[in-house]
């Protein structure tokens, strides 16, 4: 909470300058990433009538998109002010945004002319225009275009540089995010660049997507880090191309995703009412969110807040004991453990070991030592050369019909079953 009431408090500061500085200059203003997308405007942005009627398709929203983008190139490129004429015929200029060094974005200002209007510009203008009722509103929009000198482009350009050098400085914590936000969205970018190649020759539907969900959830059960940063990357970009990049479906995906991977943190040892609580204000941030990037961002944020629950990584002594327990058992599930070993090992007593542990994670030592040998199990299922039975001994079983009962209960289906349907 106090980080969100933060962010707010610096947004709202942002917000109020970019606000004064459009009141005292008249000229419209706004930050944009690197993608051309705005993340923050004056209130006053919108103001401008003609840009307004440009901005009233999609097409013409793509438009500012790219030339945005295209002047966000030029101004790092020159790491100064660039000034350019935008798709509809308005001089702007671009003034480079940077967070900790890393490019992030830019503030565009302008949306002016350095002469007065003449019968070509209101012509292009039309091209605009879906219905007479547009053209009519183009052309008062275009009476209200302010006609301002190069000397005043240049001074407000050189005022706003100033002000974004000294905000690039201060490591204000919206550009931070832009800047953990576009490193994302790049990486994100050039994974599922990388995958369309790979799946040029290759099968791939939502079948294959929900194997790889259930040994991403596997790997969740177990509190396996590593395992999990490797699936939750390409679980993330099979969820934009399956979704074809459709903001809608990804954001119902998403949704659908998180409900799964609680659950399975839960089950890990995470304390259900945090976990719960966290899926509550996931749901409400989203609302908030349109960009796909954002919400891959605002999904992988709050995820990682889960999982250091159950990574039990930290300085506190029970947390060490946790750990201790659970790497003992996974690196001795294939042979007998017994209560007595693992109280041994962490120089522990019987009850208040069994005490820790259930309070820590819900649940028993023989619960988790069950769970960890049945995801060890899945695991070497994919090896067909093994049988079902060879399988059960490598993994600690004595019993076949133990095995199975086991596996059954936690997984929900037998062991044959899954292997065949799943793997």
């Amino acid at each position: 909470m106090a980080e969100g009431y933060e962010h707010s408090e610096e947004k709202d500061y942002l917000e109020e300058m970019l606000d004064n500085f459009a009141k005292a200059t008249e000229l419209g203003i706004i930050a944009v990433n690197t993608y051309g997308e705005v993340f923050l405007a004056s209130k006053d942005y919108y103001a401008c009538a003609y840009c307004r009627q440009v901005q009233n398709t999609e097409v013409g929203r793509a438009r500012c998109r790219r030339t945005y983008k295209k002047a966000c190139k030029q101004a790092f490129l020159w790491r100064e002010p660039y000034f350019f004429v935008c798709h509809a015929g308005l001089v702007m200029w671009a003034v480079p945004i940077y967070a900790d060094g890393t490019e992030v974005g830019a503030v565009m200002c302008g949306q002016v002319l350095l002469w007065e209007p003449d019968h070509i510009f209101c012509q292009d203008a039309e091209k605009f225009c879906l219905n007479e009722n547009d053209r009519r509103e183009m052309a008062q929009g275009v009476k209200k275009l302010r006609v301002i000198s190069a000397n005043q482009c240049q001074s407000s350009a050189n005022l706003l540089q100033v002000m974004m050098q000294y905000l690039s400085k201060t490591q204000n914590a919206i550009f931070m995010d832009q800047k953990n936000l576009m490193s994302w969205r790049d990486a994100m970018t050039a994974r599922i660049e990388e995958r369309k190649k790979t799946l040029e020759n290759e099968k791939f539907d939502w079948s294959v997507y929900l194997k790889r969900e259930k040994r991403y959830l596997q790997y969740v059960r177990m509190a396996d880090k590593e395992k999990i940063q490797n699936m939750l990357e390409m679980l993330f970009t099979d969820i934009e191309i399956l979704c074809s990049y459709d903001k809608s479906l990804v954001k119902s995906a998403l949704h659908d995703f998180m409900a799964v991977t609680a659950r399975a943190i839960v089950e890990a040892g995470a304390d259900s009412e945090v976990v719960m609580n966290g899926v509550k204000h996931y749901r409400q941030d989203m609302k908030r969110v349109e960009n796909i990037e954002e919400m891959m961002e605002l999904t992988y944020r709050m995820l990682n807040r889960w999982f250091d629950s159950i990574y039990l990584l930290g300085t506190d002594d029970h947390i060490s004991v946790m750990k201790n327990v659970r790497e003992y058992i996974e690196e001795n599930f294939d042979r007998k453990i017994t209560l007595d070993d693992i109280c041994s090992h962490v120089f522990l007593s019987r009850s208040y070991l069994c005490t820790l542990f259930r309070q820590k994670t819900g649940g028993t030592i023989n619960d988790y030592i069950l769970r960890v040998r049945i995801e060890k199990s899945i695991e070497l299922m994919g090896n067909r050369e093994l049988s079902i039975k060879e399988i059960m001994k490598q993994c600690g079983f004595e019993s076949q019909s133990y095995y199975t009962k086991t596996f059954h209960r936690l997984i929900g289906v037998n062991p044959g079953q899954y292997r065949n349907k799943f793997l």
